[in-house]
């Protein structure tokens, strides 16, 4: 074999080696669905969403379940940070609906209205069978028990953040409270509303938090993973940039074109 032929082949396996390195994941699944959002709880079951339509696949026996009877208007994506207790907000109507584990009904669902929240943009769930409501009309964070009675608010955090504050998510984990601006600023507070820090980010497309990290899923194709303790980042390259994501354990799950796909980490991605 010539001196020329070797360093081409030797080329070949180097180059190899590092497209290897930049793929961190490795599909695992794929199916079809009409879902446009999905939403992974802490066990591992999937949620996938459509307009009208929530249906939930048990991470383990694979069983399905479904809802359909959402006649109180858009909502947003389904709440599982209590996965026995998962609920959507409906903004517009000012209704709250809770579902068991099987996505049955539970209860008549709450009106906001009636328990004297009239203008609740974004709502989330929190530890302790609490939640965080959105005051839009006042531009305040409302902390509020099971049964809705306010335990006690930020005041106004646009005046105190001296910037306009229009939430698009809102999301609790760990030790803090994140809710995503409008302008990709993520505001982080402590477990009693007090504002901790905000981490300017790119374009987000879909976001999500676990105990100890945030997942960042960006517009040009890439994952920030960003530490909670430290506050350190790490970038990975992403299967494509349009979808809906979520990240839960190790795996990744991408919903595009009528595909969900589940990827694992693979041996060269850190976990």
């Amino acid at each position: 074999m010539s001196f020329c032929v070797r360093i081409m082949c030797l080329f070949f396996v180097l180059l190899g080696s590092q497209l290897r390195a930049q793929v961190p994941f490795r599909e695992l699944s794929v199916f079809g669905t009409d879902a446009d959002r999905l939403v992974v709880d802490e066990l591992g079951n999937v949620y996938l969403m459509t307009a009208s339509s929530i249906e939930r696949k048990n991470a383990i026996g694979g069983a399905t379940f479904r809802c359909s009877e959402l006649q109180w208007g858009d909502f947003h994506a389904i709440d599982v940070t209590d996965p026995l207790r998962p609920f959507t907000h409906f903004p517009a109507t000012g209704k709250v609906v809770f579902f068991d584990n099987t996505l049955s009904v539970q209860g008549t669902p709450i009106d906001l209205f009636e328990q004297g929240f009239d203008n609740v943009e974004w709502m989330c769930g929190s530890r302790g069978d609490g939640y965080w409501l959105w005051d839009g009309r006042n531009s305040e964070l409302v902390r509020v028990d099971r049964n809705f009675n306010k335990r006690f608010g930020t005041g106004n955090l646009s005046i105190l953040q001296n910037r306009a504050l229009r939430p698009i998510g809102m999301m609790e984990r760990g030790s803090y409270l994140y809710v995503l601006n409008d302008d990709f600023a993520l505001l982080v507070f402590d477990m009693f509303g007090s504002w901790k820090k905000s981490i300017p980010l790119a374009a987000v497309t879909t976001w999500v938090a676990d105990s100890n990290r945030l997942y960042v899923f960006r517009n040009d194709g890439k994952l920030e993973i960003i530490d909670s303790n430290s506050w350190l980042t790490e970038t990975l390259e992403l299967p494509g940039s349009v979808g809906d994501y979520f990240y839960h354990n190790g795996h990744l799950f991408w919903l595009f074109e009528g595909r969900l796909r589940e990827y694992e980490r693979g041996e060269n991605a850190r976990n």
